[in-house]
């Protein structure tokens, strides 16, 4: 009898989850379409939607005929709809630019996103940061506590989501912190913790303004390379909580050697930000005419932003450079879609952001697609947007402590 009971208990609750997320990717829908498209009964229908609407998480409004598309006579359907203020997530990204944190509501909507100049080198002093302009933040919007769902915090790295543990921060090094304990006991909200390309593809999974298809890949090229996958609505993360890790593919056998793992011939160690600024660099020491010389502030030390200035002012030798790195970053992505043939991939990343780029990066990969790929899989290109990964984590928190209910210990 009592796995029985249990069981029941668990139906219910799936149901719940079931119908929460219907509301939150369809919405505003009925009642009856809820039922229709969760193959459930009106009444467990009803059951569920007072209880959210008791709760005050969502409410009840009227279609007009211009969202009917047609002139309707008689009464109107009745809506269901998350009511967007009735919670607020945190997200902070502790990464390459920085500190970032960001207020969302419940539709993740941004209610406010800053940049904070706390040198992110020890871990005990970050935590300590983070918790300060947290409570800063919220006092000058003056959200009151009970409506913060939680917080997420993103970083580069191995991250054990489950356990709320940065296995290995790519920045410092850091080894084995319990970050989502450690905040928790600092502010008092639950906390949940990820890798930052993977709070990217959170984040789109739960736009708002744009419903994404239930299976797509995320590629994020930055000073790293990492392409998670979300499938059926659910972020793919691997046994060992390293997927989508895909700049340690090899592309070139005994190629230069990656920064990062030691590795010869890794995508990373050919098409991130790090190698393009690492071959810059070589040019420049090695006297070879550029641009360069010119357009950086210290040529010595050129910043993406300056190469990318005098690849657009036709620098040859920058061209070539950033051909070569678009060039092998179209063959790992043809692999990647011929292995999983995702029907979407999102591209992200200061470097796509130029026309010349985009354009190279799709020809070498259509050309290097396997059969029906070429024309079934769509490539988007994202504007770039350093606070994607500080927004994905605060979608995390909706996803987990609002539609999934699960509480971090």
């Amino acid at each position: 009898m009592a796995r029985t009971g249990n069981n029941l208990e668990r139906i219910k609750y799936q149901n719940k989850e079931s119908i929460k997320e219907i509301i939150y990717k369809q919405g505003p829908i009925s009642r009856a379409e809820i039922a229709e498209m969760l193959q459930l009964t009106p009444p467990t229908i009803t059951t569920n939607v007072a209880d959210l609407i008791q709760q005050g998480m969502v409410y009840e409004c009227e279609n007009t005929p211009a969202q009917e598309g047609r002139h309707t006579l008689g009464r109107r359907r009745v809506l269901i709809d998350f009511i967007p203020d009735a919670k607020y997530a945190i997200g902070i990204e502790c990464g390459y630019h920085g500190m970032l944190i960001c207020l969302v509501d419940i539709r993740c909507n941004v209610v406010i996103e800053r940049k904070y100049e706390d040198r992110i080198e020890y871990y005990e002093e970050t935590m300590d940061a983070v918790a300060r302009h947290v409570k800063e933040l919220l006092e000058e919007e003056g959200i009151p506590r009970e409506k913060i769902a939680g917080m997420g915090i993103a970083f580069p790295g191995f991250v054990d989501q489950d356990g709320g543990i940065l296995r290995y921060g790519a920045i410092n090094k850091w080894k084995d912190k319990p970050v989502a304990q450690d905040l928790k006991s600092r502010t008092g909200f639950v906390c949940v913790t990820e890798n930052n390309v993977r709070c990217c593809a959170i984040g789109e999974e739960m736009r708002a303004d744009r419903l994404r298809p239930e299976t797509f890949a995320y590629f994020l090229v930055s000073r790293g390379l990492g392409c998670p996958m979300v499938i059926r609505n659910r972020l793919h993360v691997g046994e060992m909580t390293g997927a989508g890790e895909v700049g340690h593919m090899v592309v070139v056998p005994k190629g230069p050697v990656c920064p990062t793992c030691g590795n010869r011939g890794c995508l990373e160690g050919i098409s991130s930000e790090q190698a393009i600024r690492e071959r810059c660099r070589q040019v420049v020491r090695e006297k070879v005419p550029t641009l360069l010389n010119a357009v950086c502030a210290d040529p010595s030390d050129p910043q993406i932003d300056e190469i990318l200035q005098a690849q657009n002012s036709r620098d040859h030798v920058v061209c070539t450079i950033m051909e070569d790195a678009i060039t092998y970053l179209g063959i790992g992505l043809a692999n990647i879609i011929n292995f999983i043939s995702p029907p979407l991939v999102i591209m992200d990343g200061r470097i796509l952001q130029n026309a010349q780029n985009q354009k190279l990066l799709i020809d070498v990969t259509r050309k290097n697609l396997f059969s029906k790929n070429v024309e079934e899989v769509n490539i988007e290109f994202v504007p770039f947007n350093k606070f994607r990964a500080a927004r994905g984590a605060a979608a995390l928190v909706i996803k987990k402590f609002v539609l999934e209910e699960r509480r971090q210990a």
